[in-house]
């Protein structure tokens, strides 16, 4: 498979995100460049995904 070099940076920050998102729908791209910003958005929404708190359970959820 053909790898393709991106100059993207991954946001890391969910504000950093954010703001790529907003670039993202506002910019004119197209080709390679559209391509590498959404994987780079995409890639950080996956990692950012992962780092949510384990914890958030509904209450009385062990009582069922």
């Amino acid at each position: 498979m053909l790898e393709l070099a991106c100059a993207v940076t991954v946001p890391s920050t969910p504000q950093e995100l954010e703001e790529a998102i907003r670039y993202y729908r506002s910019s004119d791209l197209s080709g390679l460049d559209l391509y590498c910003q959404w994987q780079a958005i995409r890639d950080a929404a996956l990692t950012q995904k992962s780092v949510e708190p384990v914890s958030d359970k509904v209450s009385g959820e062990d009582s069922y």
